[in-house]
């Protein structure tokens, strides 16, 4: 039953962006998708049917992505249809299968490049992209079960053996008075580390 509720759904979300195109053809306002909005997003936020939704036999997001996709004259759906679908996709487990069949990865990746959108679409695309990105990647959102890159570190290495530090220069042009400082400064802001140090040296026994 949710098989054949989501396939009836997919083909008349996929009439509904037909519609819209034609209309855009004509000069005429694109509204046969927002007019169907609600009962998309009921359907889509059901929670009995999120392994459905995600199948990509029934493929229903293909027919999501053909209502986020540009129009005809290059405007952007309403911005309702954007926000709602935006939140509605970042509610389902997507998997790599899905992403292949359905392509709605394009179209997401498509908001977090462009100027049109608004900065608050942007933001929703990117954090579904970061999201997305997770079973393509085979990463997982498990800080203990992620894999790092390691890097190694002696700290026995002289300090005039390292060749790769770079030592700042002298400004030019300074001021009358200013007091021109060459000592290494820290960097302001918080920092995020994503390599992981391995250490040569020995420990001393005790």
């Amino acid at each position: 039953m949710a098989d054949q509720e989501i396939d009836d759904m997919r083909k008349r979300m996929t009439a509904a962006a037909e519609a819209d195109a034609e209309a855009v053809q004509k000069g005429l306002p694109a509204s046969a998708k927002l007019r169907m909005l609600p009962e998309v997003l009921a359907l889509m936020n059901r929670n009995t049917y999120v392994q459905a939704l995600v199948d990509p036999e029934t493929n229903l997001l293909e027919a999501v992505r053909f209502f986020l996709e540009p129009l005809g004259d290059g405007s952007l759906p309403a911005y309702n249809i954007q926000r709602d679908l935006f939140a509605a996709l970042a509610k389902l487990p997507m998997n790599k299968e899905t992403l292949i069949a359905s392509g709605i990865g394009k179209v997401i990746a498509f908001y977090k490049k462009s100027k049109r959108p608004e900065p608050a679409i942007k933001r929703q695309a990117t954090k579904l992209m970061e999201e997305w990105s997770r079973p393509i990647l085979q990463r997982s959102d498990d800080y203990t079960k992620r894999v790092w890159e390691t890097a190694v570190y002696d700290p026995t290495r002289k300090r005039d053996e390292i060749s790769d530090i770079v030592v700042p220069k002298a400004r030019e042009g300074a001021a009358p008075g200013q007091k021109i400082n060459n000592r290494a400064r820290m960097l302001p802001g918080a920092t995020s580390y994503s390599i992981v140090p391995q250490s040569t040296a020995a420990m001393p026994r005790r």
